[in-house]
């Protein structure tokens, strides 16, 4: 799970990246079109836009979401859902690395 830095108290921008394992390219495509479903659904206000991504050719074992929530407090809803908490259980089997980058808009 990601923590916010406590200097952002509004909305923010997450940059996701995810490096599969080779062979679980598929697993991780699916696992992120399960998020994104939740992310656009009515359960998750807060999330503003989810856009998810995958590398081509030489390159299609990575991965980036690109995450707008409105606040510190719309990541711990997007979190606690069923579908966020699928694929971080399953990261260890199928990611390589995985890392997070927080943004503000100026």
């Amino acid at each position: 799970m990601t923590t916010v830095p406590p200097e952002i108290t509004g909305a923010f921008w997450l940059i996701t990246s995810i490096a599969a394992k080779p062979g679980k390219e598929d697993q991780v495509q699916a696992a992120l079109t399960n998020v994104a479903k939740s992310a656009h659904s009515p359960a998750e206000p807060g999330t503003l836009h989810y856009f998810t991504t995958r590398g081509v050719g030489e390159e299609s074992n990575q991965f980036s979401v690109l995450e707008n929530y409105a606040s510190p407090e719309a990541l711990e809803v997007h979190n606690s859902t069923e579908a966020y908490k699928a694929l971080v259980a399953g990261a260890p089997d199928q990611a390589e690395s995985l890392s997070f980058e927080f943004r503000q808009e100026f």
